[in-house]
């Protein structure tokens, strides 16, 4: 098969994915309760055992029971608790102890490596996904009526939007590597477009959803958040670049794993959530 054979399956993979994918998400979201955070804890999971798998191919051993159960836990927590903080706090306690106990069974060997491993994976995985739940349990003051997880589908927009941006405009102007190290292909030009996506459609979304809330700070807020979802991007690509892979997992046809879907969205809904949470609205 050609280059341009196997770029063209590809994209009709990718196409696809989106096409089944999109929906699914939207739904969960429009649901809310329990049957999203119980869709964010499934993610949590998946990402969390592909962060196990990445470990393992440098010869770190990541608890699976140890990373499961702290990658779920704040999902499902949070859409029970409005604290985010607090429960996110009892969880990292509770999990410390959990794993070194945990570790205390399996013998001295690589015990350090293995606690350190299991705890980052857990909390780089799971507890920026339950900020999406704390997201959804609690809605601003100034959110439109009638729009059920108004705050999470704007988020889930602009990340989208913005990564096809990029992926649109590095695949036909890209020139200036953004970091060859970590990731090659991606490009500065990509990066620009990614960055102003995100920066015009969040105030253009946020505007009909936090009506509260000016325009400048809205802007603002934009292009936060498309600087921060392309560092969550290139945190998970020099993962894959120290495990020698291309893809965290092939779960997903066209577009790898589940990792590789939600890089952006680890490093961005903290963000909004911190964001609003400073505004008064959450804590």
């Amino acid at each position: 098969m050609s280059t341009s054979d196997a770029a063209r399956k590809t994209l009709a993979q990718r196409i696809a994915v989106a096409v089944v994918g999109i929906p699914i998400v939207v739904a969960m979201v429009v649901l809310g309760g329990w049957a999203w955070a119980g869709f964010v804890a499934l993610v949590a999971l998946g990402g969390a055992w592909e962060y196990r798998a990445l470990a393992a191919r440098k010869g770190v051993r990541v608890q699976p029971g140890g990373i499961s159960l702290l990658a779920v836990a704040p999902p499902i927590l949070a859409a029970a608790w409005m604290d985010y903080f607090a429960v996110l706090g009892a969880v990292v306690l509770v999990g410390v102890l959990l794993v070194w106990t945990l570790e205390l069974a399996r013998g001295p060997e690589m015990a350090l490596l293995s606690t350190a491993a299991t705890l980052a994976g857990a909390l780089y995985v799971g507890a920026p996904l339950g900020t999406l739940v704390a997201l959804r349990v609690w809605e601003h003051g100034g959110v439109a009526d009638g729009i059920p997880g108004a705050t999470v589908l704007v988020l889930l927009a602009v990340i989208w939007l913005a990564d096809t941006a990029a992926y649109a405009v590095g695949r036909r102007w890209g020139r200036r590597p953004l970091a060859p190290r970590s990731s090659p292909k991606k490009t500065w030009e990509g990066a620009v477009a990614c960055w102003s996506t995100a920066t015009l459609v969040f105030p253009l979304l946020g505007s009909l959803v936090f009506t509260e809330i000016g325009l400048w700070e809205l802007l603002g807020v934009g292009a936060l958040i498309g600087v921060v979802m392309q560092l969550g991007d290139l945190a998970e690509s020099q993962l894959k670049r120290d495990a020698g892979v291309k893809d965290s997992s092939a779960l997903l046809p066209g577009h790898g794993g589940i990792l590789d879907r939600v890089d952006s969205l680890l490093f961005a809904a903290p963000v909004l959530w911190g964001w609003l949470a400073l505004r008064g609205g959450v804590l």
